[in-house]
């Protein structure tokens, strides 16, 4: 998308995509496609905004037809396109730095939780209903890491207070538990209005479903909570519009969308 066409843009639209955009199950987007249409034809840049590595993310991004900026891993980097060249812009450790201390607190302490590292392809496919190529772009990640916490409650509170002390910090998703640096989507949301050079008058929309979309949320005028089992430990104290959708995944996306398309026409 050129900077031109941006600058004329009336909306930005940042969203999640698992349990979001994205059917939780079976990943499809079918149910929001009369929205998505509206978008592109509008003009309006949509952002994917996930926990999914730059592979599955540029994939989705061609069976979207979209060439907005991606943010992935949970906001770990931004990855866009000037003048021809995929640009990056990078705000966490690698993963090695990570798996190197989540595995040392695991040998010390006898926590017990899996991560993507602990997992063959086979296992990831089965954990998270992807074929195996997908498991494959989903395992490839640069700089975090999903776990599945077999432990006590207790237990993950002293982990996570640990994982702090060492300049990581861990956040609940659909349907992982992943470790992360000290970044989140609400500071990758602001990176990215200012890599399209956008004005303040640009309206900005999130939708999300999980406690990690919650800065991106609050880091919107327009905020969209779609339900999930996660959705009530979200926060939302910024935005100055709140919608609840009432409907998951691309059944709500499209609910909520419809109501702001409506409101921008």
């Amino acid at each position: 998308m050129e900077r031109a066409d941006v600058l004329k843009s009336q909306l930005i639209i940042f969203t999640d995509l698992d349990g979001t955009l994205l059917d939780q199950h079976s990943y499809s987007f079918d149910a929001a496609n009369k929205a998505l249409t509206s978008i592109k034809q509008r003009g309006y840049p949509l952002i994917l905004v996930s926990s999914k590595t730059l592979d599955e993310l540029q994939q989705l991004q061609q069976q979207l037809d979209i060439t907005s900026p991606l943010v992935c891993e949970n906001g770990a980097a931004i990855y866009w396109r000037e003048d021809g060249k995929l640009c990056k812009q990078l705000f966490g450790p690698p993963r090695q730095q990570l798996l190197q201390e989540i595995h040392r607190l695991r040998q010390d302490y006898g926590y017990r939780f899996r991560g993507f590292a602990d997992c063959s392809l086979e296992e990831i496919s089965a954990l998270t209903g992807l074929n195996n190529d997908d498991a494959r772009r989903a395992a490839h990640r640069t700089f975090t890491e999903p776990l599945l916490w077999d432990d006590t409650e207790q237990r993950y509170l002293q982990f996570t207070e640990q994982l702090a002390a060492r300049g990581f910090c861990i956040q609940q998703g659909g349907r992982f538990r992943t470790v992360m640096g000290d970044y989140d989507k609400g500071g990758a949301l602001n990176e990215v209005k200012k890599i399209m050079g956008l004005e303040r008058s640009v309206v900005t929309i999130a939708l999300g479903d999980s406690p990690n979309d919650q800065a991106m949320l609050n880091n919107a005028d327009v905020a969209v909570v779609i339900p999930s089992s996660h959705s009530k430990d979200i926060v939302i104290t910024n935005p100055i519009q709140i919608i609840y959708a009432e409907k998951p995944g691309p059944n709500g996306w499209q609910q909520a969308m419809d109501q702001i398309l409506l409101k921008y026409q």
